[in-house]
């Protein structure tokens, strides 16, 4: 082997031994979300114009607050709340008011209502491995969407943008974490 290739060699081989990794599912989701994540902003790029445009609100859902508690310690339990409010609430609604005229946004609603429910359920096994302390109550993200009325739901489809990236940015603080926790 030439000094060549064996230079070659060591350097592929610092990077693959660079690379972290993962010993169990909890890790192996949180590196592959990306991977979702990219589905979920396909597919939310499909139906954002109709929801933004029946979106007459000035106020926003996932405000400030929300994004704040995605950066704390109980921030699974955030993303959980919100995911039941996501998958109880608004995209059932949204597919309820999938008509004729708008019949194409329903696969795409449903993809996104099938990869949170995935989501939902990787969160849900792998609490131990986020280190969960405290639950979140997702009572007054409920009372503000209430308030909205029949404008919740296109105000809450609207801002799913924002809120792939709370969660986003919360996963990616969980990446290449190599400890020994399990589900």
């Amino acid at each position: 082997m030439s000094n060549r290739h064996l230079l070659l060699f060591l350097v592929l081989l610092n990077k693959v031994c660079s690379i972290p990794t993962c010993n169990n599912q909890c890790c192996r989701f949180v590196e592959r979300f990306p991977g979702r994540l990219r589905r979920l902003r396909e597919d939310y790029v499909q139906i954002r114009d109709f929801y933004e445009a029946n979106d007459d609100l000035d106020i926003a859902l996932l405000d400030q607050t929300i994004e704040d508690s995605f950066k704390t310690p109980f921030a699974c339990h955030v993303m959980n709340g919100i995911l039941d409010f996501y998958l109880g609430t608004v995209l059932p609604a949204a597919i309820a008011g999938v008509s004729d005229d708008t019949n194409e946004l329903r696969p795409h609603v449903e993809s996104i209502q099938m990869i949170f429910d995935e989501l939902k359920r990787d969160v849900t096994k792998c609490r131990k491995y986020f280190a969960c302390q405290k639950q979140f109550d997702v009572i007054k993200l409920n009372a503000t969407y209430n308030q909205m009325e029949t404008k919740g739901m296109y105000k809450a489809m609207g801002e799913l943008d924002v809120l792939f990236n709370y969660i986003e940015s919360y996963l990616a603080s969980k990446r290449h974490r190599n400890d020994a926790v399990h589900f």
